[in-house]
C-alpha cells in the first residue's frame, strides 16, 4: 500500500501527465481505490440459486399480490470487469461489462458461494465470455441484454428473460432469490454521474442487481465498472434515470434480464 507522502507525489505526477483525461482519471481511481463494501443486513438472504419457476414482470392478475420482504440481498460472488485494475483507451477490460455481469450470474447459478472471484480466475473467465460473445455477434460491442441472455444460454445453460424494467418487477424477482441486469449509461439524463467513480466519458454498461432495503430506499448492486462495485447501492431514481438515458440511445428500451436455471 502506498504511503501518504506516495500517493500525493504520485497523484501530483498524474494530475500533470494525465490532467482531466480519461486516462488519468482512471490512474487516480488507482491511487485511491477503496475497500470493497461489506453486504448489508437484510431480511432475506439468499446464499444459494433459488429453485427453478418462470420469473414474473408483475403479479398474477388473479391473485393479490404477495407482500414482498422489506429488504433482500443476494450473495453473488463479485469481480470488477477489470480485476487488476487496468483501464484506459484500447484496454480490452473497457469492454468486459457484459462479460463481468455474466460471470457473476453464472457463477451464482453453478453455486459459487465465495465472496470474490480470484482476480486471474476471473479475467481468464471473463476473456472466455468476450470470445463467445465475439463469434455471436461479430462487431458489437455494447451487447443488449437480450444477447447477453443468448451468451448466458451458450455459456451456462441458463433460461433468459427480457422483461421491462420497473422497480416492482426488480424487487420480485430480487424477492425470489434471482439477480437482475440492468442496461444504463453511466450519467443519467441530467448528465451527471450515476457514481462518483464513473469519468467522464457517458458509455454503456450493464449492473448487476443483488437486493434491496425498502426502508432506506436503496438498491444493492454487483457494479463491475469499478473495483469498489461490490454491493454497492444507488437509489432506483439514479437508476431509472440511466436506464432511459440508455433507451435513448439502444433499442431494446427500458429492459432488464432474468436467467432461470434449466
Amino acid at each position: 500500500m502506498l504511503s501518504a507522502k506516495a500517493a500525493a507525489v504520485a497523484l501530483a505526477v498524474i494530475v500533470l501527465m494525465g490532467g482531466g483525461s480519461y486516462s488519468g482519471y482512471r490512474l487516480w481511481r488507482h491511487f485511491l481505490a477503496a475497500a470493497p463494501h461489506s453486504p448489508p443486513s437484510a431480511a432475506v438472504v439468499y446464499q444459494a440459486p433459488p429453485q427453478p419457476e418462470e420469473p414474473s414482470a408483475s403479479p398474477t392478475p388473479t391473485s393479490a399480490p404477495t407482500p414482498l420482504p422489506a429488504s433482500v440481498f443476494i450473495k453473488v460472488p463479485y469481480t470488477p470487469q477489470s480485476p487488476f485494475n487496468q483501464w484506459g483507451a484500447g484496454n480490452v477490460h473497457e469492454e468486459y461489462c457484459e462479460a463481468a455481469a455474466l460471470l457473476m450470474v453464472g457463477d451464482f447459478f453453478k453455486g459459487d458461494s465465495r465472496a470474490q472471484s480470484p482476480k486471474a480466475e476471473a479475467d481468464g473467465a471473463m476473456a472466455q465470455i468476450v470470445g463467445v460473445e465475439r463469434r455471436m455477434f461479430p462487431g458489437v460491442l455494447d451487447l443488449p441484454v437480450s444477447s447477453i441472455g443468448s451468451v448466458g444460454t451458450q455459456m451456462y445453460g441458463l433460461n433468459p428473460m427480457v422483461m421491462p424494467a420497473d422497480l416492482d418487477a426488480i424487487e420480485r424477482n430480487l424477492a425470489s432469490g434471482r439477480p437482475v441486469i440492468i442496461p444504463v449509461m453511466t450519467h443519467g439524463l441530467n448528465g451527471q454521474k450515476i457514481s462518483p467513480h464513473y469519468g467522464t466519458l457517458n458509455v454503456y454498461h450493464v449492473i448487476v442487481l443483488i437486493g434491496y432495503d425498502n426502508a432506506k430506499g436503496l438498491l444493492y448492486t454487483n457494479d463491475a465498472g469499478f473495483v469498489e462495485g461490490q454491493s454497492y447501492a444507488y437509489t432506483w431514481n439514479t437508476l431509472s434515470t440511466a436506464i432511459d438515458a440508455q433507451a435513448r440511445k439502444f433499442q431494446q428500451g427500458r429492459v432488464m434480464l432474468v436467467f432461470q436455471p434449466r
